[in-house]
């Protein structure tokens, strides 16, 4: 590795989150290698100093705690109306509508492309037939239905 490898590792070194093997190496090259251990010593500095501007806890002046509270107090909570045209926005509005349209033509052409059983008059005939054949009047429906001249080819020994 190089000296901009172990750069890149410096921080998470400084901080013990390094894997142990990669710890190990990078112990190794600090101590070898003076720019790097350089490096190192002002990223402990920086984080000493850091740490030490933040433990300490700073008070406020009262006067700026009151005006901060009121401020949060005077604010009033959004309305229907604004949360409303804040789901309706453009950017939410129209992939939603995109997407309805495109379902929508889907479904649209896919039952256009259905066959649409054809209904003859032979079929009907037929069903009544088929619901009659019990009946008196079955059998005389069922010659006149054979008298037809283009249900003869079709249907010559059924019944």
């Amino acid at each position: 590795m190089t000296c901009r490898d172990y750069e890149d590792l410096l921080i998470d070194y400084t901080h013990g989150e390094l894997p142990a093997e990669q710890d190990a190496q990078v112990y190794e090259h600090l101590q070898s290698c003076a720019d790097c251990r350089a490096r190192w010593q002002a990223e402990l500095e920086l984080t000493d100093s850091v740490r030490r501007a933040y433990s300490e806890a700073l008070e406020m002046p009262m006067s700026i705690v009151a005006n901060v509270r009121q401020a949060m107090r005077a604010e009033r909570a959004p309305s229907f109306l604004d949360r409303l045209s804040v789901a309706l926005r453009p950017a939410i509005v129209a992939p939603a509508a995109a997407v309805l349209l495109i379902v929508a033509g889907v479904l649209h052409f896919s039952n256009a492309l259905k066959p649409v059983p054809e209904l003859t008059s032979s079929y009907f005939v037929r069903q009544h037939i088929a619901q009659t054949l019990g009946s008196p009047e079955s059998e005389r429906a069922w010659a006149a239905y054979l008298l037809t001249s283009e249900n003869t080819k079709n249907d010559a020994g059924a019944p």
